[in-house]
């Protein structure tokens, strides 16, 4: 990490991003990314969350990342919109990077009259559907946007027509992955004990929240285990839905042969065990899940959802199926299990075309430029 003399801060473009959480996901990882990789000779990043925290606060902290926590639940949404307002006042940020749809509401309100350079909206999901007042009141801010960035074109066209943004100020910046976290991972050591037995492992990686519908995951596994016998399903996240799968995977009879890893920090140790994921996503931004298994040379079948057409090209680096398409999941899961070398294929093209497209230093260049750019055009308006 790069020391700097505490005026050589005048000199560097200052970032606050707004995130509402700090816990782990795709969304706070990403974040975590853009503030390890950014040019600190150029730009002085800085932290603001107001929900929960875990283990991503303390590797920013690692990484001398400023960050300032302002308890959404004790002050209420007014009260933590004015101490947003109090922190952009006194640290006048250059950019305004606001990291989700509630990020940006709080953020983008509490700027008003503040003069910062630089406003900028950033979405990762297509199922933030606005309605109403909501909808409303976030078309009208979104003239006051400087930009609005979509980890994935799905993203960027969902947002443009629900706000009815300026072709102009939209952009895409795809997620970066750092593809040296998975190279000679060695594997979970209890995903390693059921590769001893004989068993492989199927693996669906995310939260367990309903957009990913890990409730497909697990009827595609009960079709699985009729034809394979050494299968072994694995669910690797937390959430809301844990207790309906548990429950799920108890009424299919595949409770014995299901394993739900819960949270965790490194995925991957849990890739490295793994013969195939199966992504049953109704909903997603650019996945991640799919990104890292693309690192890891794991196998991929997943729905068409969102942004994972614009990772896997059919039969090229993986085989994607329509949303919701129980029996498609099944037939191209079982296709890959069955075949070796086909399987082995799409997972090493999608190995190379992750690495060259996706990469986090061409996410960093992006969002370097992009900042550079609006923060010049921002400084010359005054």
């Amino acid at each position: 990490m790069i020391a700097h003399r505490p005026d050589d801060r005048k000199s560097r473009i200052r970032v606050l991003s707004i995130c509402p959480s700090l816990a782990t996901g795709g969304m706070e990882r990403q974040l975590l990314l853009f503030c390890k990789h950014i040019d600190r000779a150029r730009f002085d990043p800085w932290v603001l969350y107001y929900e929960t925290a875990g283990v991503l606060l303390e590797e920013m902290r690692g990484l001398g990342i400023p960050v300032v926590h302002l308890d959404k639940r004790r002050l209420g949404e007014w009260r933590l919109m004015w101490a947003i307002r109090s922190e952009i006042a006194a640290r006048r940020p250059d950019v305004l990077d606001c990291r989700s749809s509630s990020a940006y509401r709080f953020g983008r309100l509490a700027s008003v009259g503040l003069r910062v350079p630089a406003v900028v909206a950033e979405e990762r999901a297509l199922n933030k559907q606005r309605t109403g007042l909501r909808r409303l009141l976030d078309r009208v801010h979104g003239r006051w946007v400087d930009c609005w960035i979509g980890n994935s074109k799905a993203v960027v066209e969902h947002v443009s027509r629900d706000l009815g943004l300026n072709p102009a100020r939209v952009c895409v910046i795809y997620n970066g992955i750092d593809a040296r976290r998975f190279e000679r991972a060695a594997a979970l050591p209890l995903l390693q004990e059921k590769r001893r037995e004989g068993r492989r492992v199927v693996l669906n990686l995310g939260n367990l929240r309903p957009e990913k519908n890990q409730l497909l995951f697990l009827q595609v596994c009960d079709r699985l285990r009729r034809r394979f016998s050494d299968l072994v399903f694995v669910l690797c996240g937390e959430g809301v839905m844990r207790g309906p799968l548990e429950a799920r995977a108890h009424a299919l009879g595949i409770a014995d042969r299901t394993l739900f890893l819960g949270l965790q920090d490194d995925v991957a140790p849990v890739l490295a065990a793994a013969d195939l994921l199966v992504q049953s996503s109704d909903d997603e931004g650019l996945p991640n899940a799919v990104m890292e298994a693309m690192c890891a040379r794991v196998p991929i079948v997943a729905t068409e959802a969102g942004g994972t057409r614009e990772l896997i090209q059919d039969r090229v680096h993986g085989l994607v199926v329509p949303v919701r398409d129980e029996a498609g999941l099944e037939a191209r899961a079982a296709e890959l299990l069955a075949d070796k070398e086909l399987a082995a294929r799409l997972a090493s093209a999608a190995s190379e075309r992750v690495r060259q497209e996706f990469s986090v230093e061409a996410m960093i260049r992006r969002y370097e430029d992009l900042f550079s750019r609006l923060v010049e055009e921002g400084r010359r308006k005054g």
